[in-house]
């Protein structure tokens, strides 16, 4: 996915910002307006805007903290990085090169949730330090914005460790596989059917919850599930044509090529 905003380079990786990104950036700056209004009637329309965009705004600088560690660990494993774009659904680390082992997998999948997990659990705990008791809803400034960013972010690890290949959680899922197997491409072929499994359940569950009477909220569900399953068979075919590109050669076999060259 490619940027249409460049907001400069950290690290010598391209930070920049999709146009959905727009979008998504008012809708949730008009959704905690409402939120902040609502729960703190006392506040002044100022203060509730303010609120509002310093909170929108810190929450896409925790998505680029999460994608930034990424790429970062990427680097450090050898692994090439040419940039990082924020988007309507999240934020992506454009990584050129494929991990070589199954530790470097694990290791690039999983410190974007553990980012996003102490990133979250760091926000609740100045936020408890400042006052905030969890029994009640936070009433300052300060520490609405913290207790929203600290469980939207909690929510994030928790939500990429989901066993749904791509996510995060599907690329451990995978690396564990690969461990286990030494086979790069069944573990992305289980993966990626874990994957797929995972998004028809979400797809399911959303319809049903509709029907049920949840309201279009149930729909983001479904519509959850129908992105993870369209984003696991593209991800499978694509490291099928990486397998396939070289006829004749299995993978264990171009990863023993690249090491004796």
């Amino acid at each position: 996915m490619r940027s249409n905003v460049k907001l400069g380079r950290i690290a010598g990786i391209e930070i920049g910002l999709h146009y959905s990104w727009f979008v998504i950036a008012a809708l949730m700056v008009f959704s905690l307006g409402q939120r902040f209004h609502q729960f703190n009637q006392s506040w002044s329309m100022s203060e509730v805007w303010i609120a509002a965009l310093l909170t929108a705004v810190l929450f896409f600088v925790s998505l680029l903290l999460h994608e930034l560690a990424h790429s970062l660990v990427a680097q450090k494993r050898g692994l090439k990085v040419t940039a990082i774009t924020l988007f309507a659904l999240g934020g992506v680390s454009q990584i050129k090169d494929d991990a070589t082992d199954a530790k470097t997998e694990f290791w690039v999948a999983i410190v974007g949730p553990l980012t996003s997990l102490v990133i979250g659990l760091g926000c609740l705990g100045i936020a408890v330090a400042v006052g905030w008791h969890r029994s009640i809803e936070p009433r300052t400034t300060v520490t609405s914005v913290l207790v929203w960013l600290g469980y939207i972010n909690i929510s994030l690890a928790a939500f990429n460790m989901i066993p749904a290949f791509p996510l995060d959680g599907g690329r451990v899922l995978r690396s564990i596989i690969w461990a286990a197997t030494k086979n790069q491409n069944r573990s992305t072929r289980i993966a990626a059917v874990i994957g797929e499994v995972v998004a028809v359940l979400f797809i399911m569950y959303g319809i049903w919850r509709y029907f049920s009477g949840a309201g279009f909220g149930a729909l983001w569900i479904a519509f959850i599930g129908w992105f993870l399953l369209e984003a696991a068979g593209a991800s499978y075919a694509q490291a099928r044509r990486k397998v396939t590109a070289t006829p004749g050669m299995h993978v264990s076999d171009r990863h023993t090529a690249g090491r004796n060259a």
